[in-house]
């Protein structure tokens, strides 16, 4: 299995070809836009940004929402000032609510409620989607912050931050993006705090993850967790962190199939693995649909 942290050479390498990859998707003065969010991934994707075509090609902003944790607003704010760019601060609160309640009227037997976590949440992450295809339509072209760790656990929005043009870091397990942050100069308060999507109060991506190991799969709609199973989960949040969750996926796009092999290299029980493993299996139906699908054009027209 190949090693997942980088060498020092490694990682400046890897920040030299995505600045490389960038700077040739966004050739002939194309204009890149980027939603920043307050985390990790999206900080570094704005540095590589900035260093691959310069600060007044790209278009930053961000989407102040409702119950949102102010550190990450404070962070898009930092970063831009820092980059020297301007920061677009959309106040969208109540705007997630509100799109819930419409689905809820609209089309009751589907359950939407403003009670659900899942439900509110996604609505916030896709709002983003609604201003890159604002953007888009002026020319700008969709820079998004997927990672190789979201990915493979099927841990986002697939018409939300998982819809973008170019992924400059969707190739990298989180545990890499962390290297890549210490080299690109990320400030310690974004690589030090804990991984959210900052869309509630107390947030955390791995206590997230956890509950989807008890589930076994993404969670669709909002589910109710009985005390067994939140107890589970509490007790799979404590193994859980991001080097040992992504040396167990690197085990598992490895080809590697025995949960105690991949429990030796990443240090995760073997139950856990084999509900990752499961996990894994299930998110392929949203990572491998592809957004677009169309018949070939007829090569005649129909009698």
């Amino acid at each position: 299995m190949r090693p997942l942290r980088l060498s020092a050479a490694q990682v400046a390498a890897e920040v030299q070809r995505t600045t490389e990859f960038l700077r040739d998707r966004l050739a002939d003065d194309r204009r890149a836009v980027l939603g920043l969010s307050g985390g990790i991934d999206s900080d570094i994707t704005a540095r590589l940004l900035v260093r691959a075509v310069g600060v007044d090609r790209v278009k930053f902003f961000t989407v102040v929402q409702a119950d949102m944790e102010d550190r990450h607003l404070q962070n898009a704010r930092h970063l831009a000032q820092e980059l020297g760019a301007a920061l677009i601060e959309l106040p969208l609160a109540g705007w997630a609510w509100g799109l819930i309640d419409a689905l809820a009227t609209a089309d009751p037997a589907e359950g939407f409620t403003t009670d659900a976590f899942l439900d509110v949440g996604r609505a916030k992450n896709s709002l983003r989607s609604l201003i890159y295809c604002t953007y888009h339509d002026r020319g700008y072209i969709t820079v998004g912050t997927s990672n190789r760790t979201e990915t493979e656990c099927g841990f986002f929005v697939r018409f939300g931050d998982g819809l973008w043009h170019l992924g400059p870091i969707a190739h990298l397990y989180k545990t890499q993006v962390f290297q890549l942050a210490e080299a690109l100069g990320s400030r310690q308060e974004v690589i030090r705090q804990p991984a959210s999507a900052g869309y509630w109060q107390g947030q955390s991506d791995l206590e997230d993850l956890a509950y989807w190991l008890v589930h076994g799969a993404p969670i669709g709609a909002q589910r109710a967790f009985d005390r067994d199973e939140i107890a589970l989960a509490a007790s799979i949040h404590a193994e859980l962190s991001f080097e040992r969750l992504d040396l167990a996926l690197g085990g598992i796009a490895e080809g590697l199939n025995q949960a105690g092999e991949i429990a030796g290299i990443s240090g995760l029980p073997d139950v856990i693995v084999s509900r990752l493993q499961r996990l894994v299996a299930a998110a392929a139906c949203v990572r491998g649909f592809p957004a677009a699908q169309t018949l070939d054009y007829p090569m005649s027209a129909p009698a």
